[in-house]
């Protein structure tokens, strides 16, 4: 009997290392970019479009964030090709809270950026981030 029972377990044992490779493994194809981004959130709970590190073949003509509350986006600098200075964006300054948020991007060229944010909450409460993305 504990032949039988020690050999379940080296059974076990055997099959552990394949489920989770096998875990590992799983496929995102199929998925839309928005559901892939959403898998990535990172722990501050902010999703951004462009993403952070994102490799894009067209130039992104909006900078969007998705916050775990109504945020207003109050900065946003741009730096990066071509010339390497930084470019203040515009961003509303009547905006309302709004658990996401969008504003505008000028026209950009290929090259790596960097996107350096700040939003504030109604309660005053503040969150800055910077997202780097590469236009090819």
């Amino acid at each position: 009997m504990k032949c039988s029972i020690l050999a379940g377990f080296v059974a076990l044992a055997a099959l552990a290392p394949l489920s989770i490779a096998q875990a590992q493994s799983h496929s995102h194809s199929g998925m839309s970019a928005q559901e892939h981004t959403a898998m990535q959130t990172p722990a501050s709970g902010v999703v951004t479009s462009p993403a952070d590190n994102a490799m894009l073949a067209a130039a992104p003509t909006t900078f969007s964030a998705t916050f775990p509350h109504a945020m207003v986006l109050t900065s946003l600098r741009l730096t990066g090709a071509p010339s390497g200075e930084p470019i203040e964006v515009a961003v509303a300054a009547d905006a309302q809270p709004a658990t996401t948020v969008t504003t505008p991007l000028p026209v950009l060229a290929p090259g790596s950026y960097s996107a350096a944010w700040s939003a504030k909450g109604a309660d005053g409460h503040e969150m800055t981030g910077v997202v780097r993305f590469m236009v090819h």
